[in-house]
């Protein structure tokens, strides 16, 4: 009844074993699962729980993390719904009132979860209605890009839209956290990166805080972090790519059931990207670092204010290091448009051509020329310093892949500032999957010492970059760099225990998942599972021995 990701697991588990000499130890392994198995549990809860807990933990270790884990997940689920039942029921009765049909609150809700806000989930019925209407003053558009089929616009639907939206993002504004206190609150952004549209919030920063901003909102299934988790050391896991509801609840149920929670780096940057966190930090003192990165397109770039139509108001890049097919015939064939019309497109063009510039990232470098992001820029929004990744010799898309997925600095620092009062004297930080620093870079910007780093990263690339930086900026502490997380055992663990006396903050994420590398993807969860379950490994090796040790 295994899965194949067991077996193959399973299998993994025994060449290595068996490579490092270990191998009288494999009977004793295969007993625990067999034990447990006979003990009443199914496969699925003796499979987690030794992927959570490693098979060096005892038989006994095992079925009490299974029983705790049984218990907590009936207590939670009879206290959402008992709590939220009341609130689910209003939210489909609300939007049948506003005039939406059943087919379209159904579909809505499926998508975007019970939790989103009914203002949001109208939001969305409403893009949803433009995006496939073709009853109003349809126009045919003959295509102007590769391997596209002729197109229907509604422009009077067009007008009608931006202005509803514009009236929309005004009205969230009542809904924005002014501060940490209003941040309990728990609302959730439950957006799609693919339909930037929706809740669209501008960042309004003075004075070092930020105002009146839908900055951070949590799922209405959270609950506050529980006192014993809510001290150090501290954890923070980043998802820097959209994951279902579904996938959140899992990584949340092996991360002590600390919900998740969003932000939008469009607060802090000229990048707009739904960034979702997992941690047990404080939240009160946070303040954002200084100086903080370009605000806007224009301010990150700003030659291309004398080439940039009025009629293309883009603020903030969609993302960077973006792979787009065909993006140089993409952007021949606006290049075209542009000069067919002699820099005056029609309203339809207009308002394609923009999409297309988001689609692939493009910005205009002269007059009616467009080109994608280049290294030293993506570097500028994603708010790391000048030649981060200018290693020598190193391939330009090299430079663009390490940042594809790199942590927006100036977000992550936002979290991680209430550290900076309570280490005066620095952090032990353990960095799992550090990508290309984003982590260490943000916490330097922050003023916060870095007493000590163990990075384990796979890419050659990034070490060389981390590394780079660290020499840099003359770090005081000791850089540990590990190529392999399977290196970070228990024999390894201790040395550094031993060393540093302790770690104070674990940072890891999914933000490197997509590297090339070889990965093993979770069916359900469109990630790679393995890389979680050994940050979550870490994160329990370190929290039982600081608990040990205080």
């Amino acid at each position: 009844g295994a899965s194949i990701d067991q077996l193959v697991n399973w299998i993994v588990t025994a060449q290595e074993a068996t490579t490092e000499g270990n191998a009288e130890f494999l009977p004793a392994q295969m007993d625990k699962p067999h034990s447990l198995l006979q003990m009443g549990f199914t496969q699925q809860e003796v499979s987690i729980a030794i992927e959570a807990f490693g098979q060096e933990a005892k038989v006994e270790e095992l079925a009490d993390a299974i029983l705790a884990r049984r218990i907590a997940n009936n207590i939670e689920q009879k206290e959402e719904t008992a709590e939220l039942l009341p609130e689910v029921m209003d939210k489909p009765l609300s939007l049948l009132k506003m005039g939406f049909n059943k087919e379209e609150v159904s579909s809505v809700i499926a998508i975007f979860g019970e939790e989103a806000t009914v203002e949001e989930l109208a939001d969305s019925i409403f893009a949803r209605r433009f995006s496939n209407t073709t009853q109003q003053k349809k126009v045919k558009i003959e295509s102007e890009f590769p391997d596209e089929t002729e197109t229907e616009y509604s422009i009077s639907r067009l007008r009608f839209y931006d202005d509803y939206d514009a009236n929309i993002r005004r009205k969230k504004a009542k809904h924005a956290f002014g501060d940490d206190r209003r941040a309990s609150s728990s609302q959730n952004v439950n957006q799609s990166s693919r339909t930037p549209w929706l809740s669209r919030c501008s960042g309004s920063i003075a004075n070092g805080s930020l105002n009146d901003e839908c900055l951070e909102r949590t799922s209405s299934l959270g609950r506050n972090i529980r006192v014993d988790f809510a001290k150090p050391p501290f954890f923070i896991y980043a998802s820097l790519v959209d994951i279902s509801k579904d996938s959140w609840n899992t990584l949340s149920s092996f991360l002590f059931n600390v919900q998740p929670k969003y932000l939008n780096s469009q607060s802090f940057s000229a990048l707009t990207r739904r960034e979702g966190y997992i941690h047990n930090l404080p939240t009160e003192g946070r303040h954002v670092t200084v100086p903080r990165s370009p605000m806007t397109i224009r301010d990150a770039l700003p030659l291309t204010r004398q080439f940039c139509p009025s009629w293309d108001t883009r603020k903030w890049i969609d993302g960077v290091g973006l792979d787009v097919a065909g993006n140089e015939q993409i952007r021949d064939k606006l290049e075209k448009a542009m000069k067919d019309s002699r820099g005056i497109p029609s309203e339809v063009k207009q308002a394609q051509i923009v999409q297309q510039c988001k689609t692939a990232n493009l910005v205009w470098i002269g007059q009616g020329k467009l080109g994608p992001l280049q290294p030293h820029q993506m570097e500028m929004i994603l708010g790391y310093p000048a030649n981060h990744t200018d290693l020598p010799g190193i391939d330009p898309q090299d430079k663009v892949a390490s940042m594809r997925f790199a942590l927006q600095t100036d977000t992550i620092a936002y979290l991680l500032s209430v550290l900076k009062d309570r280490y005066p004297d620095g952090l032990r930080v353990i960095s799992i999957y550090s990508g290309i620093g984003g982590a260490e870079v943000a916490l330097h910007r922050l003023g916060i010492p870095l007493r000590c780093v163990v990075s384990v990263e796979e890419s050659v690339v990034n070490r060389r970059v981390l590394k780079m930086w660290w020499r840099k900026t003359q770090q005081n502490g000791k850089l540990r760099q590990l190529d392999r997380i399977q290196k970070l055992d228990t024999k390894e663990f201790e040395a550094l225990m031993k060393e540093f006396g302790g770690f104070d903050l674990i940072v890891g994420g999914n933000y490197g998942l997509y590297r090339g590398t070889a990965m093993t993807v979770g069916t359900t969860m469109g990630m790679d599972t393995n890389q979680f379950f050994e940050y979550v490994r870490i994160v329990q090796m370190v929290r039982r021995k600081m608990q040990g040790i205080a």
